[in-house]
């Protein structure tokens, strides 16, 4: 049996179709314990119209505490986290509980998949993203060293014998890596590109604070430590994050050197046209797919937001070395 653990906070507006998604989905084996985090919305009421088991927290505890406190009262023997601002497509369910019951699967999650929810312009850059970094990463179908809770499965007994979620981190920040960091010392993680869902991407804004965010976390953290050297993202997008601080230092070169040294401003003009072409590139893949699909002022956009995201992911690394404080939860 499966136990669907959905963590909600005012997510009102994407409930019906994230309900929709697991009640259709073609398979019955299964209990969904919606776990709503002191939302001030009308989410539980929603909640209600559907025949899922809701726990609501007196106070907002964060996923990390909410996901292991609904671990502990499911039924099944296999957890399926999620969260709420996604859908699962058809054949979803079914296909978890067969990779648990045949293959011995202990850990697994799934991929994302075209088009994003409410099919937002930041969303599909994301996506185009994500998908670049799963190419370069030999990311497919098979045993990988990530895992998510997105969209993330795991086998109960050793999510439980593990301790589950580091209940330190108190938002949506790395706790999934760092759980990832404990199950991979113990089994490898199942990545099945048949498991596909959707997510939503409200704002350009959340994406940013996330990379800073979590980067800085990162950057901090030292029970992770082994996770972040397995990691498959980070040999490319180390590439993009230093291509990124080049452009930047270059951009604040040519005015500076067009005010005191004219002809050396020329130079470093075409150093930094040089630049960008090379980070152009080095996402070659994914401005590939960009205009197969998109137009080119959307491939304009993807370049900025690639150079604007390695700035934040970059600004949060640093934030997190310079505070000068290491923790077991970043």
């Amino acid at each position: 049996m499966l136990s669907v653990i959905a963590t909600n906070y005012n997510k009102e507006d994407m409930l019906p179709d994230f309900f929709n998604s697991i009640y259709s989905n073609g398979f019955d084996n299964f209990e969904l314990i919606f776990i709503d985090d002191c939302s001030t919305d009308s989410s539980v009421e929603i909640a209600r119209r559907f025949p899922c088991r809701i726990i609501q927290n007196e106070q907002n505890l964060g996923p990390a505490v909410s996901r292991n406190l609904a671990s502990r009262q499911a039924k099944g023997n296999v957890l399926v986290f999620t969260d709420t601002d996604i859908t699962i497509d058809p054949g979803g369910l079914e296909l978890i509980n067969r990779r648990f019951s045949e293959d011995k699967v202990k850990a697994m999650f799934g991929k994302l998949a075209f088009l994003p929810l409410r099919n937002t312009r930041i969303g599909r850059f994301w996506l185009y993203d994500e998908e670049e970094v799963c190419h370069y990463g030999g990311v497919k179908t098979g045993m990988v060293n990530c895992w998510s809770s997105t969209l993330g499965v795991v086998d109960r007994d050793l999510y439980l014998n593990i301790g589950g979620f580091d209940e330190s981190f108190k938002g949506a920040d790395i706790e999934d890596h760092e759980l990832a960091a404990k199950i991979l010392d113990h089994y490898p993680v199942f990545y099945d590109e048949e498991l596909t869902f959707h997510h939503y991407y409200p704002s350009t804004k959340l994406v940013l604070k996330k990379m800073f965010v979590r980067s800085r976390m990162f950057a901090r953290s030292t029970s992770i430590k082994v996770y972040k050297e397995r990691s498959w993202v980070s040999p490319h997008r180390n590439v993009s994050f230093l291509l990124s601080a080049i452009i930047t230092a270059l951009i604040t070169a040519v005015p500076v050197s067009f005010f005191f040294v004219p002809p050396v401003a020329w130079w470093i003009t075409g150093l930094l046209l040089t630049a960008i072409l090379t980070k152009s590139i080095h996402h070659r893949l994914l401005f590939n797919a960009v205009l197969e699909n998109e137009t080119l002022v959307f491939g304009v956009y993807c370049f900025f937001m690639l150079y604007l995201t390695s700035l934040f992911a970059m600004a949060g690394f640093a934030a997190g070395l310079l505070s000068g404080k290491k923790s077991t939860h970043g």
